[in-house]
């Protein structure tokens, strides 16, 4: 159950009748658990309790007294709340998350509906990011009877929802009396487009960097004692591995999957040769044979990609103790003080989406071997 409702956030600290965009003073001091990092053109917001983040456009951010902020003229109140993960979670498909989605909407309209006493008018729309990420966009017009029409009164309340790692993020942008309907649905939906999905804690001094790259400069990642870089595509969501010789991402959410890049770096001297190091690496079973952490369905030697200078395989396989398909890159590389492992692993719906994207990313390794 959520820990409180979005209707009575907005109802009850703002209040309903009356309500104009005068009502809240702008505070000093952030709320608590919202985080925002300036960049050339907007404000990130940055969860890093739930992992996830996203652009707000505008030049200034204010933070009003009730937990709501305010950016371009656009008054807005960001929601993390549970959902019942036994209906949807990503193992299921997407008619379940529609319908997790439409039960949060479900709820607010119950709770709207007996605040005002009457029905309300409802509009609702599903739609997909660029990157195929679902958003649930739906709205509920304020009866005129509850409003002060004398003054900018609140006309409609639209409330956008998506899925974020096992919780659900909630955003509400009122619309006034004043405002034009189509800017505001375009400023939502603009928003979806910045959505970041991490599967752990965010990087934030990798996501700095993204952030203040006002000129679009290639990102590297150099990993100095191991005597390898590499650039890292704006799509790659990079997490923290606390750990200098491990380094991970992971390709934009679809239906709450997210392909993993994993590159691994280890001593030379804790191998007696790169062969020693494929050896223990790489899969060295033969198919359908199981291995003690996963049963392996497919393993074909693929040609190297760029300077990636070990040995290259594509695989298939399921881990122990489950019936789940995934399919996998796997390539070594060797520098002049390391060997290395570099991982790409999808499920059988997300590969192909990004298998293409993750060879670009081999193309930019630069490897010293002398």
């Amino acid at each position: 159950m959520k820990k409180y409702l979005l209707c009575f956030l907005i109802c009850a600290s703002l209040s309903v009748y009356g309500f104009s965009q005068n009502d809240s003073q702008a505070s000093l001091q952030p709320a608590q658990d919202v985080y925002f990092m300036k960049g050339s053109d907007g404000f990130h917001y940055i969860n890093d309790q739930y992992f996830y983040t996203m652009k707000f456009l505008g030049e200034n951010v204010e933070y009003m007294d009730n937990g709501a902020f305010k950016i371009q003229d656009h008054l807005i109140t960001l929601i993390e709340t549970d959902y019942d993960t036994s209906i949807y979670n990503n193992t299921k498909g997407i008619e379940e998350e529609k319908r997790v989605l439409q039960a949060y909407k479900d709820v607010e309209l119950k709770y709207f509906e007996e605040f005002s006493e009457q029905k309300m008018t409802v509009k609702e729309e599903f739609f997909s990011n660029k990157d195929g990420k679902l958003f649930y966009l739906f709205s509920m017009d304020i009866p005129l009877d509850k409003v002060n029409t004398d003054e900018d009164y609140l006309k409609r309340m639209n409330i956008l929802c998506f899925i974020v790692n096992d919780k659900m993020a909630t955003i509400s942008f009122p619309l006034f009396k004043s405002e034009n309907e189509a800017e505001k649905t375009a400023y939502i939906k603009a928003l979806t487009e910045s959505v970041a999905i991490f599967p752990a804690n965010i990087d934030i001094d990798f996501l700095r960097r993204r952030v203040l790259n006002k000129d679009n400069e290639d990102l590297v990642v150099d990993v100095v004692e191991a005597n390898v870089s590499f650039v890292v595509p704006d799509y790659l969501n990079v997490v923290n591995s606390n750990d200098p010789m491990l380094w991970s991402a992971s390709f934009p959410d679809v239906n709450n999957v997210k392909n993993a890049v994993v590159i691994r770096m280890t001593e030379k001297t804790e191998f007696d040769s790169l062969e020693a190091f494929n050896k223990e690496i790489l899969p060295q079973g033969k198919m359908g044979e199981d291995d003690g952490r996963m049963t392996l369905l497919l393993k074909e030697e693929l040609q190297n990609i760029g300077e990636i200078n070990g040995k290259s395989m594509r695989l298939q396989y399921m881990p122990k103790g489950t019936m789940r398909l995934y399919h996998a890159k796997k390539m070594t590389f060797e520098t002049k003080t390391h060997y290395g492992l570099v991982m790409f692993n999808a499920t059988p719906d997300t590969y192909e989406g990004n298998v293409k994207r993750f060879d670009e990313f081999l193309k930019t390794f630069k490897i010293q071997t002398k």
